[in-house]
């Protein structure tokens, strides 16, 4: 899976394909902020949907869902569908960026991290977002069940997920800076 997916990224990492991946997330985004966010909170007495409250325990999730109304689940159910496509998206667009810039910098780190799988970083978040947004929908469809044990698991794999997402980030950074520091520090 490794060399797969890192010869795929390596063969698209394009500025055209970067590009096209970063318009297609920046629509998917705006789609929650502009459209599904705001209507949920209209709908739950100004609640965020439970993906975005933290810390998410199982107090925090059933507490919320009571105040969950018929329409604010059925927004929610729209969320639901627009977060599949997400986490792919999202885990692309670090792909495709990060191979992109390994391929611009004279810095050998990030050709070494890719060549190690760092690529599989941000597709194992985007497999803990799926499997976060599968408990929210299952917590949220069966309520008013209590359901503990998956409502902590699915908080666990929410928090999980957070933190891969900030290490996806710090790459970034760190790839963006060896590339902003070669193009500083060549010689002249």
């Amino acid at each position: 899976i490794k060399a797969a997916l890192t010869d795929f990224f390596q063969q698209h990492a394009s500025g055209r394909n970067l590009s096209l991946t970063f318009l297609a997330a920046v629509c998917v985004f705006s789609v929650f902020g502009v459209v599904l966010v705001p209507a949920f909170q209209v709908a739950s007495d100004g609640l965020y949907p439970i993906d975005m409250s933290f810390p998410t325990t199982p107090e925090v999730i059933y507490t919320q869902l009571a105040h969950y109304s018929e329409e604010s689940r059925r927004i929610y159910r729209w969320f639901f569908v627009v977060d599949l496509l997400w986490p792919p998206l999202l885990a692309s667009l670090f792909s495709l960026l990060w191979c992109w810039l390994a391929a611009r910098t004279s810095h050998p780190l990030p050709a070494r991290l890719i060549a190690a799988g760092i690529l599989l970083l941000p597709w194992t978040e985007a497999l803990l977002d799926w499997t976060e947004n599968i408990g929210f929908i299952t917590l949220i469809e069966l309520y008013p069940t209590v359901l503990t044990t998956p409502a902590w698991i699915t908080g666990t794999v929410k928090h999980i997920k957070l933190l891969l997402y900030a290490l996806c980030w710090l790459l970034t950074l760190l790839f963006v800076g060896l590339k902003g520091a070669g193009f500083i520090f060549r010689p002249r």
